[in-house]
């Protein structure tokens, strides 16, 4: 998910630790306080790698949610911060539930950005295949609201803790499951229309009954939007190109290679320049109408060495697709 829902989700987790504190350690408000931080700083924890920013954007979105939302690091972290933490707050005979609620945190994080369509690496070091539950958006207007409104109860002196914050997760929880029912229901919706060839996957959008869909066979690439049930294909991408010699003569170097496993489904196109060939890979997920702004092009020579690339966005920053 984008960074402002990840910290508002960790804000709120960090309610959710509140009001569910021992009772016991009532009056000790600095451990009640590291809990709340916990939860917060365990819930963005994944994406303190983007530090690899200093070494470009290309590494950047190639290691982004990579080791950092692995299953190491789902105790990695919390084995880092939680003595932070504790030191903090002067909390260190609660080690264990800073751990634990620091822990959740994390999860709760990797859990998220599982479900977009981006995709996570939270299978490393068993896999490193990216892997992506395309149910939630990157930013879900819906489960922010939510969590917006649950904060608000709670500053405000509404709803104490123990009550808004397990109810706000509950229905999260409750709304995830039903993004991701609605994600098998459409999926067959597009799979009746373009029969047992070929394969298909879903782009979440912000309200829950709005989808985009891609469905690949040997030849194309139908895209499209499906609302309610209503199914329309909006373009298609032929695909044309990737046994050429020129497009061959590309996939071997380094930055090809990490955008295909990243990709994985990747609309190949090749075109005669002066001095040589331009090579263009774009990301068939982040589509807007009939352009695809997210990829890599390739410049090659005329014997066919590779001269340079570029990689990222080929948009305005207010225009979609958001990543």
């Amino acid at each position: 998910m984008d960074t402002a829902s990840h910290l508002l989700l960790g804000v709120t987790l960090g309610g959710l630790a509140m009001g569910l504190a021992d009772p016991a350690i009532g009056d000790h408000s600095s451990v009640v306080y590291g809990l709340f931080a916990a939860a917060i700083i365990g819930s963005n924890a994944p994406d303190f790698d983007i530090a690899i920013r200093i070494r470009g954007y290309e590494s950047y979105l190639m290691h982004h949610r990579g080791f950092s939302h692995s299953l190491p690091m789902l105790a990695g972290w919390p084995v880092l911060l939680t003595p932070m933490i504790a030191y903090l707050f002067h909390a260190w005979d609660y080690m264990i539930p800073l751990f634990l609620w620091t822990m959740a945190g994390v999860v709760l994080h990797v859990f998220l950005d599982f479900f977009n369509a981006y995709g996570v690496q939270c299978f490393r070091p068993i896999s490193r295949k990216w892997f992506h539950g395309d149910a939630i958006p990157i930013f879900d207007p819906v489960l922010f609201g939510l969590h917006l409104a649950g904060l608000l109860l709670w500053l405000l002196g509404v709803l104490a803790a123990p009550i808004v914050f397990p109810l706000v997760y509950v229905v999260t929880f409750l709304f995830i499951g039903y993004r991701i029912v609605l994600h098998r229901f459409m999926l067959q919706v597009v799979r009746r229309r373009y029969g047992v060839e070929g394969d298909s996957f879903l782009i979440p959008k912000w309200l829950p009954h709005n989808w985009g869909y891609v469905h690949e066979t040997d030849q194309t690439y139908f895209a499209g939007s499906i609302r309610g049930t209503f199914l329309r294909e909006e373009t298609i991408f032929q695909k044309g190109g990737q046994n050429d010699d020129v497009v061959q003569a590309v996939m071997g170097s380094d930055g090809v290679r990490s955008f295909l496993a990243f990709a994985h489904r990747v609309h190949i196109s090749c075109q005669k320049v002066q001095n040589g060939y331009t090579v263009e890979l774009r990301d068939v997920r982040f589509r807007h109408g009939e352009k695809l702004p997210f990829g890599m092009d390739i410049t090659l020579n005329d014997h066919l060495q590779v001269t340079g690339n570029t990689f990222g966005w080929k948009k305005k920053l207010w225009e979609p697709p958001f990543s």
